[in-house]
């Protein structure tokens, strides 16, 4: 009787944390893209694209759209997009503990350089960003 207790007290706590599982936010590998970001792009302004036809009107990711909605459901999930000109050490990244939450993080060096980087996150996502220094 012991053991069925602890069996079923195992299957409720595992059940239990899937469910709380947050959905993971998934990079999209953008370096073989020809992709051209605006010279006045802001790494901590993304442009969050929740339909196939906001994709297909922005003037970024317009030659890349087939590519693009191989990697994304837009029922459930929308892009983030950051574009911008800085450091080649800027840096973008997820937050793990708050989804939706990216870090951007300042380079040092004096190379001036392109970054695009493109997630998906879950649809109902509030997306912000944080600068880390």
């Amino acid at each position: 009787m012991r053991s069925l207790l602890y069996a079923v007290a195992i299957l409720l706590v595992g059940s239990a944390t899937k469910a709380d599982d947050k959905p993971a936010v998934k990079e999209i590998d953008t370096k073989d893209f020809k992709i051209m970001a605006p010279r006045d792009g802001k790494a901590t302004a993304p442009t969050e694209i929740k339909t196939a036809d906001e994709l297909a009107k922005n003037a970024i990711l317009k030659d890349v759209t087939e590519a693009i909605q191989k990697h994304v459901n837009f029922k459930k999930e929308k892009l983030v997009l950051f574009a911008w000109w800085g450091s080649g050490q800027d840096r973008i990244t997820p937050d793990d503990k708050n989804l939706g939450t990216f870090i951007y993080t300042l380079g040092f060096t004096r190379d001036y350089r392109m970054h695009v980087k493109l997630f998906v996150v879950p649809k109902d996502t509030a997306v912000k960003v944080l600068t880390a220094r």
